[in-house]
Parts: structure tokens; sequence; C-alpha cells
């Protein structure tokens, strides 16, 4: 029998601990694989000396594979060359040598060049997009195509037209998009992200709870008495870590016993780092920098409260993690957080994104978090599930694999 292979082409490393939605949807696709399909993924490594570049690493007992196509920064710092821009070329030479003739499927999760290097392939061709691109108009955005705009919508009409889906963790986007191309608007469709509920999920009882504070305390240097808040993402323009400090630094002086981990890392590290001890918080801050997933979801069982500041987000999985862990959440209003964090009932969503109204969010929730954590935080996530969002990409995948004529394992 033949099995279905679909390719996945992005640089990231499934193995690696770089915090970022795209990567954890990734990983999430390749350790769910079900028997009749096969994915790989072209992407970059962030420990060469464990994941060489050009090895096959085998994942999920052989139903995924991992082929490294470049290095990667472990600490997700953006170099003189951007890391696309050398994918990108990695990719084309591995094309030109004849290397992806077994992949029957090709997967992307962004619109850019890479697609061109498969603009003539009659294989099936699918991209999902994290984000309502056009934020690229928005000051804040610190994606490359900023500088070009222009040259991204011109990309788009240029490849949507050769897809076979264009799915988006956001909403906004599938509407417009459907307007701007009624041609193929049958070819768009909103997949909401999802949580992985048997990593994240809240202590069973009141002792499990203390046991994970006990243990993330002694680990990360927390004072016993004070309140745990978490930040997890990387340190860079989008997740806006510089406001978060700001906003601590007026939350600390009503509430000296408050301790904040930062879970992720970055080009902002070092401004973060000389902020905090500009504001002499560096009593009240642990940077943790990246972190596996199963660390981060003790640190939550243990926490009181996610803070999240971002500029701008699609559907950030780091919110629906920590809700699925129990936690009440404060946001900046961005993407798709009001499907899940509700005002007064699992957390609060900031109108504007300023430190004066983050902090006054946060002290807001800190008042009321007996009666905010726990249920009506897993509650609002539970249509949220790994299972459904993941059964869709999977039919999609053995309805192309049909239409191709490829067998699946199994089938008779």
């Amino acid at each position: 029998m033949t099995r279905c292979n679909i390719g996945i082409f992005y640089p990231a490393d499934p193995i690696g601990q770089i915090p970022g939605g795209i990567d954890t949807i990734i990983r999430s696709i390749m350790e769910q694989a079900p028997e009749d399909l096969t994915y790989t993924l072209f992407g970059a490594t962030s420990d060469a000396n464990a994941r060489p570049v050009g090895r096959k690493i085998s994942i999920a007992d052989g139903r995924s594979h991992f082929v490294p196509l470049i290095r990667a920064d472990p600490a997700a710092v953006r170099k003189l060359v951007p890391l696309s821009l050398r994918y990108f070329f990695e990719l084309r030479q591995y094309l030109r040598a004849g290397r992806l003739r077994e992949v029957d499927i090709l997967d992307f999760h962004r619109i850019d060049p890479t697609i061109a290097l498969f603009a003539h392939d009659p294989r099936p061709k699918n991209v999902m997009i994290h984000q309502d691109m056009t934020i690229l108009r928005n000051k804040d955005c610190d994606i490359g195509w900023r500088h070009a705009p222009w040259l991204y919508e011109r990309m788009e009409r240029t490849f949507f037209p050769q897809l076979d889906r264009i799915v988006c963790v956001r909403e906004s986007a599938i509407e417009r998009y459907r307007r701007m191309f009624p041609d193929i608007a049958d070819r768009f469709a909103f997949l909401p992200t999802w949580v992985d509920a048997t990593v994240f999920h809240p202590a069973t009882s009141q002792g499990e709870r203390q046991a994970a504070r006990d243990y993330i305390s002694s680990k990360c240097d927390v004072p016993p008495p004070a309140k745990l808040l978490v930040f997890v993402g990387r340190l860079d323009r989008q997740k806006d870590p510089l406001l978060l400090v700001e906003a601590m630094r007026l939350v600390c002086k009503a509430e000296p016993q408050i301790c904040v981990l930062l879970i992720g890392d970055g080009s902002l590290r070092h401004a973060v780092e000389s902020r905090i001890d500009a504001l002499n918080l560096r009593s009240h801050f642990r940077i943790l920098g990246a972190c596996a997933p199963v660390f981060v979801a003790e640190v939550l069982r243990a926490a009181d409260l996610f803070v999240m500041s971002s500029a701008y987000e699609g559907m950030p999985i780091a919110v629906l993690e920590a809700l699925a862990s129990g936690v009440p959440v404060v946001t900046t209003d961005v993407g798709e957080v009001a499907r899940v964090v509700r005002n007064g009932c699992n957390g609060e969503i900031v109108a504007v994104r300023t430190p004066e109204a983050l902090a006054d969010g946060v002290q807001n929730v800190l008042l009321h978090l007996d009666a905010l954590r726990g249920a009506p935080c897993r509650q609002a996530v539970a249509p949220y599930s790994p299972e459904r969002a993941l059964s869709q990409i999977f039919e999609h995948h053995r309805g192309q694999a049909a239409r191709r004529g490829l067998k699946r394992a199994g089938a008779t």
C-alpha cells in the first residue's frame, strides 16, 4: 500500500523549545498524525548537534519526519540575513536535487517566495495563515513584509489561485479574502487554534497545586507569598514585553508581593532586562528563556494569572493553554481572544493598550481570582480541542489524496 506523504514547509523545529503558535501547530499535526498519513517537516534545527542539518529524524513512531534544512537561533534572535531568505535558498537547492519527489501534498504556513518554488508544480498545495495580514500596515508590526506590504499583497493575488485551500486562524481575514477573491471564495476557511488538554490542565487537588507551586517556587526562586504571574511568548515587538514591564511597575506599587515569570526569548531580551533594572523591578521578574511545553504546563498549574501584552495576534495558543490550566487571563484586545476570554468570567480584555489599562486589568483580576479561576477558564476552551481541529486537516489531506488516486495505508 502507498501511504500519502504530506510535506510541511516552514523553518520550525518540532523538537526544539522555541515558543510560537506556528511551531506548536506544526508539532501537534506531526505528533497526532494518523496511521494513513505521513508528514515530513522540511524545517530548521535549533540544535545542530542533536539534530544536524540534512539528517532525517523520525517522530510519532515514524508517522512523521523532520528534515532540518538550515540552522535557527534557539533564542529566536533575528539575524542580518533573514531566516526566511536562508530557508528559501536551501529549499531551492533541495528541490533542484530532486529530493522532494516522494511528497504528494504540499503544505505551507505563510505566503512568501517559498511557494513560488512550486508555482508550476501539479501537486495539491495548501497554506495556513496565522495573522490577518492587514497588520502589515500597522505601526506596531514587526513582520519583515511591513516594509513592502504592497509586494506581500501582490503575492497573495499571485499565489492564492494556485492553492487548493487557504485556512486562517483569524475569521476577519477569511471574510476579507472571500470578498477580494470571489471566484475562489470556497477555498478559504477559518480554522481556530487548539489546546492539548492532556498536557495543559489544572491540578486535580489543592495538594497537587501546592506541590506544583512549591516546585516552581524552588526552581525559579519565587518567594512563597508572592502572586505568580506568567507571560509566554517571544520577546519581540509583536508580544510587546516592554508594555508588560511598564504595567508591572504600576502593579507592584499597589501589590508588592508579585513575581512575573517571562517564558520566551528573542530580540528584545536585552531591552527587557535593561528596563527591568532601570525600574528597580529585578526582584519581581524571572526571565526563564525558552522552555519545553511540559515545563510551561507545570508553571501554569502553579500560576495565579496569565498576562499577554501583544500588539497583534492571530488566535494565540498561549492564552488557550493558560485557560485550559484553569488560569485567568488578562490580555490586550487582539486577534481572536474575545472568543475565549470574557470580562468578569475568566479574566479581562483591556480596551486600550497602555501600561495603565493593563495594570488596572491585572489588579482587578487579582482581586477576584477565586471566582475567575478553574471551571470558567476550562469551559471557555473546551470547544478548541486538537481532535476537532486536526480532524479537519487530516480529512482534507485524505480528500486530496483520494483525488490524486493515492491509496491509504489500511485501505482495500
